[in-house]
């Protein structure tokens, strides 16, 4: 029997830089599967003083890679994610300064996991919400993701401007790898 191949496509960057906007409306242009940030939502309704422990941060990440593998079962031809395992990292590098073994691990097997990653700027306006921490740390978030892609040898597409002319990008590189 013969697999279909799914094209994995992750999207990283800073809070309240489209992530979430470009994969759904991705995942409904290609009618296929989308995994949001469980993290985000699992913070949501677990945090206390705007902090998670450690073992609730592998938590998230073990869970995100759950959904992933559950709608990868469902998708056909792409498979849009909304973050992964090193952003997970990076919150636990923020406010801890370390990370579980477990999530250093997790954090670094996600190059292998995805196929396509876009890296979406922070040139868009900061969306101020309860949860965020403030438009100064997106600056420093987006610094950080950024370098430890390059750190790591991820190869990433940059996203910047509208909606529209992000999807464009992303179309025109979803084109050239298939």
């Amino acid at each position: 029997m013969s697999h279909k191949k799914i094209t994995k496509v992750v999207f990283m960057g800073a809070p309240s830089t489209g992530k979430t906007t470009i994969a759904k409306k991705l995942a409904e242009h290609f009618s296929t599967q989308l995994v949001l940030e469980y993290g985000r939502t699992f913070w949501e309704q677990n945090q206390v003083d705007r902090l998670l422990s450690q073992e609730q941060l592998l938590h998230i990440a073990q869970e995100q890679i759950r959904q992933e593998e559950e709608a990868l079962l469902k998708a056909n031809e792409y498979l849009f994610v909304d973050t992964n395992a090193l952003t997970t990292w990076h919150f636990a590098q923020d406010y801890y300064g370390c990370a579980l073994p477990e999530l250093d691990k997790l954090a670094d097997e996600s190059k292998a996991r995805f196929d396509v990653v876009f890296l979406c700027c922070d040139d868009i306006p900061f969306e101020d919400t309860w949860e965020r921490s403030g438009e100064v740390k997106r600056k420093e978030f987006q610094v950080f993701i950024e370098n430890q892609l390059d750190k790591r040898g991820i190869k990433y597409h940059v996203l910047k401007g509208t909606v529209k002319q992000r999807m464009s990008k992303v179309l025109d590189v979803l084109k050239a790898v298939s």
